[in-house]
């Protein structure tokens, strides 16, 4: 078979890259922007503002297992295009919010839109054209969750939200998603090698013979029937879980800062140097997996995220920049490096062969522990007055993740019954 000179998956590489960028930054990553601006305009308060965060996972959780099912089923282009209309439709409610009911519908919507977008289907996509580099690959696709953050939070905090305000910034958003995300998937996306006559890393059959571990074809793998009975499969759902409270932080550290007195600078600077560092980290991390054990990579990013938190716990009012900035360091490289390996800890133990509907029901735990974090914190925070004992129990939570991780250990393929 002759190769074309330019492999595709180079361009369906950029494409997913794009779309994480799309679907963080306007979702999660600024999330917590609005916070302060959705309690004066409409005196909400923070449990209730935050409880749209878990209306947004709760969709995205349901969504998520479908979503990669229906990618095997239709390809990655309409499912991701659907995704993309999906979010576009929950901004444009967003813009014109005045009841909390709008509110919740609006972040439900795009839940289910990321959860089409996102890296549930990126990876998925990356997965199925890079064999041998598969961990770089993935690395550099999850570095659209960074760079979201450094495009996304200058942005947002210094110039849409004082300048148009909430309501035009959800607009906004809107046009970046309808506008970018939707022709993306149409133009560039292909699911697979072979709908472009092409192979994985635009290799000839010869060289990708062989191959296991990270590198497993998509033919091979576990269904998901039988994922679901193995105990790797619960082991790291629980890992996921509890990881993924990491969120309660993410989205309330910059009203914690805030709450604290720190100036609008300090705030955005912290925001930029956890996008920068995560960005790194998806890159560190990915070509990490490529050379040592999964687990071990994400064992790694795991002991960052629960170090980061601790230190935020110690922050307060006269703490210098620098500690600051130090916890922003260590808290990028921690979630950039969970987000690959979470998705290659799949791909691992589970193979390709049905990866879009493991990988998704997978994610279901993520989005729960994501959803019920920010509601948690923010409950605790209209009790106390204080995120203390909410990030104290997200860091605990997350560093329970770390013997489950250690106990996993790959399946042996069983035939289907």
């Amino acid at each position: 078979m002759k190769i074309s000179r330019i492999f595709y998956g180079y361009w369906v590489l950029a494409a997913c890259f794009l779309l994480n960028v799309i679907s963080a930054g306007c979702g999660p990553i600024s999330f917590s922007f609005f916070v302060t601006s959705l309690e004066k305009a409409l005196n909400w308060s923070r449990t209730e503002i935050m409880t749209g965060f878990t209306m947004f996972f709760i969709c995205a959780a349901i969504s998520a297992p479908f979503s990669g099912r229906m990618v095997h089923h239709y390809g990655a282009r309409k499912v991701v295009s659907l995704g993309a209309l999906s979010a576009c439709i929950g901004y444009i409610l967003l813009s014109q919010l005045s009841d909390l009911w709008q509110y919740y519908i609006g972040y439900a919507l795009i839940g289910a839109g990321v959860a089409a977008t996102g890296p549930v289907i990126t990876t998925l996509i990356i997965s199925n054209w890079f064999v041998r580099r598969r961990g770089m690959a993935i690395g550099a696709m999850s570095m659209g969750a960074g760079t979201a953050g450094m495009i996304f939070t200058p942005l947002v905090i210094i110039y849409l939200l004082p300048h148009l305000g909430w309501s035009h910034t959800y607009l906004v958003f809107a046009a970046i998603t309808g506008g970018l995300a939707i022709p993306l998937a149409a133009l560039v996306i292909r699911t697979k090698p072979a709908d472009m006559g092409q192979l994985p890393d635009g290799r000839d059959a010869s060289e990708i013979a062989g191959i296991d571990g990270v590198g497993t074809p998509a033919t091979e793998g576990l269904p998901f029937k039988n994922a679901l009975a193995t105990q790797a499969f619960w082991l790291l759902a629980v890992a996921i879980f509890f990881i993924s409270t990491h969120m309660g932080v993410m989205q309330n550290q910059i009203p914690h800062l805030e709450d604290l007195g720190f100036t609008a600078g300090i705030v955005a600077s912290t925001m930029s140097i956890v996008a920068v560092m995560s960005t790194i980290g998806t890159l560190i991390f990915g070509w990490l997996s490529d050379r040592i054990k999964v687990k071990f990579s994400g064992v790694i990013s795991v002991v960052l995220l629960t170090i980061s938190i601790i230190l935020l716990i110690n922050i307060n009012i006269s703490s210098p920049a620098w500690l600051i900035w130090t916890y922003a360091a260590i808290l990028g490289l921690g979630i950039g490096g969970w987000m690959p390996t979470m998705s290659l800890l799949a791909s691992a133990n589970f193979g390709l062969l049905a990866y879009g509907t493991i990988y998704g029901a997978l994610n279901a735990f993520q989005s729960i522990g994501a959803a019920a974090a920010p509601i948690l914190s923010g409950y605790l925070f209209d009790r106390t007055g204080t995120y203390d004992m909410a990030f104290l129990i997200t860091a605990i939570a997350i560093a329970l993740g770390i013997p489950v991780i250690l106990a996993i250990r790959r399946p042996t393929p069983r035939p289907t019954p």
